[in-house]
């Protein structure tokens, strides 16, 4: 026993708890003159009850072949705190008969078991310190993507409204300016008209829907009913989209696009011609939205970046054609 206490008493305060274990196996196998101690102590698996339990184990000697070993169980205050396993089984029987011996084995089996136990809890207070930040990571970059889809979401959608309304507007101007009131309230009725269009574009992308025309019909009926009233604009369906209907990701996306699209051509060639062309194959769906304006030179920064990446997202790729004086071509696709 002495030597027992004196082995333990030796090593630092702030020993591990697999040097306390070790150093407790080896005194033991030392004080009772055994070949061979195991000692095991019985750890919970997780902070759950119902999670079961663990056995932490600390062997000294050598373990003689064909010689059973016998056990004495370890407890404190009830509760189990595990066993002590002998070869020879005297060896069990002797801790057995020596109380002192028991009850300072016992009692260091209990702090060492009280500072594994303090170990699982702070290893678990790291990985739930860890799982946490990595949850709020997440949150943050689901946050930051969802922002990314409204501040798109605006871009393609509502910017075309706008565009026609700085464009009917315009024309308002003009018919006062030149004394056609006639026209002019013509134009007022449609500056009406796609204020109520805008306000409900702006309420569906805030609310994440989509354009009801879209979700309800399809993307030829919503198309038609968002660009089929602008004066300068044509559009090219294939009859064999009509009645068609894409899965709802892709149509959102190709219809955002073409109003990109249509947009962006109104925004920087005001009254050129556009003409929008729709059309499907085995292959795929496809646009064309081409402008007869004076063009621009492409060699640079990947223009309508944005929209190249909308299109991504579905699989889809866009590809945009232009030179000055000879207008410009922006098409995209989507395989399907």
């Amino acid at each position: 026993m002495t030597r027992l206490a004196e082995t333990v008493r030796a090593l630092p305060a702030q020993a591990p708890p697999e040097r306390l274990g070790l150093a407790l196996a080896e005194a033991l196998a030392a004080g009772l003159a055994a070949d061979h101690v195991r000692v095991a102590l019985w750890l919970p698996a997780g902070l759950d009850p119902t999670a079961g339990f663990r056995v932490q184990e600390y062997r000294a000697g050598h373990v003689r072949a064909g010689l059973p070993p016998a056990q004495v169980r370890l407890k404190l205050g009830g509760q189990p705190l595990g066993e002590v396993r002998t070869q020879p089984p005297a060896a069990a029987q002797r801790l057995r008969d020596w109380p002192e011996l028991l009850a300072v084995t016992r009692l260091l089996a209990a702090e060492l078991h009280a500072r594994l136990r303090a170990d699982d809890a702070e290893q678990l207070r790291r990985s739930g310190a860890a799982q946490l930040a990595d949850a709020r990571l997440r949150a943050a970059g689901d946050m930051e993507r969802q922002r990314y889809r409204l501040e798109r979401d605006l871009h393609d959608g509502a910017q075309h409204h706008m565009v026609a309304l700085q464009m009917s507007l315009a024309l308002v101007e003009h018919q006062i300016g030149t004394g056609d009131r006639a026209e002019a309230a013509r134009h007022l009725q449609r500056l009406k008209e796609l204020l109520a269009s805008t306000e409900e574009v702006l309420h569906s992308t805030a609310t994440g829907l989509l354009a009801l025309p879209l979700a309800d019909h399809g993307l030829v009926t919503a198309l038609a009913a968002r660009l089929g009233t602008l004066d300068a604009l044509t559009l090219d369906i294939d009859p064999l989209l009509t009645g068609r209907r894409y899965p709802p990701e892709v149509e959102a996306t190709v219809y955002l696009a073409c109003l990109e699209a249509v947009s962006n051509a109104h925004k920087h060639v005001p009254g050129a011609k556009v003409t929008l062309t729709l059309r499907t194959s085995a292959r795929g769906l496809s646009f064309d939205v081409t402008d007869t304006g004076p063009g621009f030179d492409v060699s640079g920064p990947m223009p309508l970046r944005r929209l190249a990446e909308r299109l991504a997202t579905v699989g889809g790729t866009l590809t945009v054609r232009s030179s000055p004086a000879a207008g410009t071509r922006v098409s995209g696709f989507v395989a399907i």
